[in-house]
């Protein structure tokens, strides 16, 4: 990108923060509520005349994310995805267009960067079972034999009918790494038909905020040091933008001294080793949460690299020292961030990012 694209990107991103104005919700008032949903505790926060039209919308929201869960899910033998993988390298598998669409968005993350983003890395959970007792890293020749069921370019899609074919007997496919970001969009799309024109939609590490507080402030998006979750390392305008962090600080184990996670390259069959974090604001929450786990695997320099190709996708990288990189939209973010402690948090969620 040349550098009069830079200044033109990092404007644009001032400017997008600056220009959601200070308006204030007449009348509204604040409601949270929880609930444990997609293995992750997904947090709703509106502004509503209230409790009432609060209540009715957030279950219509829940409502939604409980549905997408249902048809996405490896966990339950009735879901789609998990008739997919059953018939690896059998047959392929006619799919709603719904689930044929996440696909292919998948797959399209997948290209774009280069296979760091790859939902077949499903396929090395078993080797690497981070919540089996008595852990053990997998030798060399396991890996490799899991790394032969990965690879993305080996998904068939046909659009005649909406099928989809795992080419490789074994093969596993698991949209975790984009659903709870697809998730958290259609239910800002639900409460906003139900009347909420202001909230937070917060999915472990995936939130999306919507119109503006009760001030008309711009909702803020705290994002937590991935070793001193007491500190931020940014906070980030977030109204209508979503915001989602890749960490290696969730899932691991500590080996001999060595920090072990979940977050496996999938050109490699380890775990990543550039980043502590990953954070992308993006539009829309399934975007981010792509690109926060691409990003996460790419690592620090290949990643910010792509998102710099990307319109109105910024980012930020904490490198596996510690040391902390903004995209250009975000320049100087990571100078001020540690010192920025946010009095009145609106969001708790249980991972890496939390709004104000």
């Amino acid at each position: 990108m040349c550098e009069k694209d830079r200044l033109k990107k990092s404007t644009l991103f001032t400017l997008l923060a600056i220009s959601l104005s200070l308006v204030s919700v007449a009348g509204a008032e604040r409601f949270a509520f929880e609930r444990y949903l997609m293995g992750t505790t997904v947090e709703l926060i509106v502004l509503a005349p209230d409790r009432s039209a609060a209540e009715k919308a957030v279950e219509r929201a829940y409502g939604e994310i409980e549905r997408i869960e249902r048809l996405l899910s490896v966990r339950r033998a009735d879901s789609a995805i998990s008739e997919i993988n059953r018939s690896a390298g059998k047959r392929p598998v006619r799919v709603d267009e719904e689930t044929y669409r996440l696909i292919q968005e998948s797959l399209r993350f997948s290209k774009m960067s280069r296979g760091a983003f790859d939902i077949t890395v499903q396929g090395m959970a078993e080797i690497w079972d981070f919540r089996r007792d008595g852990f053990r890293v997998p030798g060399p020749d396991r890996v490799l034999k899991g790394l032969e069921r990965v690879g993305w370019s080996k998904i068939r899609l046909d659009e005649s009918d909406s099928s989809v074919f795992l080419e490789k007997e074994g093969m596993r496919i698991s949209l975790g790494a984009i659903a709870k970001g697809y998730a958290a969009d259609r239910a800002v799309g639900i409460l906003r038909s139900s009347g909420i024109e202001s909230g937070i939609v917060s999915a472990g590490g995936d939130l999306i905020a919507f119109g503006r507080k009760e001030n008309g402030k711009v909702w803020k998006v705290g994002v937590r040091n991935p070793r001193d979750h007491k500190k931020n390392i940014c906070v980030l305008p977030a109204s209508d933008r979503a915001v989602a962090t890749s960490g290696d600080y969730e899932r691991y184990r500590m080996v001999e001294g060595e920090r072990v996670h979940h977050i496996t390259d999938p050109r490699t069959g380890y775990p990543s080793k550039g980043c502590m974090s990953a954070t992308v604001s993006a539009v829309s929450a399934m975007e981010a949460d792509a690109l926060a786990t691409a990003v996460f695997v790419l690592g620090p320099e290949a990643g910010l690299a792509l998102l710099e190709k990307l319109p109105d996708v910024e980012g930020i990288v904490v490198d596996a020292q510690g040391k902390i990189t903004p995209s250009t939209g975000l320049a100087g973010t990571g100078e001020r961030a540690s010192k920025e402690k946010p009095n009145r948090p609106d969001s708790h969620p249980k991972h890496n990012t939390k709004g104000y």
